[in-house]
């Protein structure tokens, strides 16, 4: 026989009032609030801190096998220039021209999460080699026509800073990245690097005011 002791009391409002009642419920049941309150309010958080960091700030920048610590460096004038702040993250790294096909663990980690991240409209901007922009494709990788006019284009063709992309499903090329191999700009990241490198624009950023602007700022001002 099970000890009476440990079953719950049957509850009369009549005879222990509201306020007895209110103990009762809190004796007996008081976990079964408290916990899924926690549960919420951790995935509230987490989930508001990262709408905060990623979808909410002015631009996602990508900068695929530069140095660490460019990212407390690049972009800061322009930053400072507009009053906006930009999430600008370093650590990714990708297989160059000259890599063979096989990748290490770490390397092979990292282009998931930056796919995960272009495929999910996180990352605005990403540099990277040709390389990489190939493996995108159009589905990873917008047509700077969107963001940029034809006299611009024309401009960045005749100083041979346009790299077109080839769909292997046959269509038309388009202009789909800007070189920035060599722009003193770009040297905290890619100083002394044997590697020719490019900036393109996410395909699912919705960004495209502030992505004209900045491209605006750094070759055409």
């Amino acid at each position: 026989m099970p000890d009476p002791s440990l079953e719950k009391k049957k509850l009369n409002i009549k005879e222990v009032g509201i306020k007895g009642a209110i103990v009762h419920f809190w004796t007996y049941y008081k976990w079964w609030v408290i916990i899924p309150v926690i549960v919420l309010g951790v995935l509230g958080s987490m989930l508001y801190s990262y709408l905060s960091a990623t979808k909410k700030a002015y631009l996602n920048i990508a900068i695929v096998n530069g140095r660490y610590e460019s990212e407390d460096v690049l972009f800061q004038d322009y930053q400072q220039k507009i009053g906006k702040e930009f999430i600008i993250d370093s650590t990714f790294h990708a297989p160059t021209n000259e890599d063979s096909i096989a990748m290490t663990q770490d390397m092979t980690a990292s282009v998931m999460k930056l796919d995960s991240l272009i495929a999910g409209g996180v990352v605005d901007i990403v540099i990277t080699n040709s390389r990489s922009i190939k493996e995108y494709g159009p589905n990873g990788v917008r047509d700077l026509r969107d963001v940029l006019t034809e006299e611009q284009i024309s401009d960045l063709e005749a100083r041979d800073m346009i790299f077109y992309l080839e769909p292997e499903d046959g269509s038309a090329s388009y202009p789909a990245a800007i070189n920035i191999t060599g722009m003193e700009y770009f040297q905290p990241a890619y100083e002394g690097s044997e590697e020719k490198h490019y900036l393109m624009l996410s395909a699912r950023s919705n960004k495209k005011e502030e992505e004209k602007l900045l491209l605006e700022y750094l070759f055409f001002s």
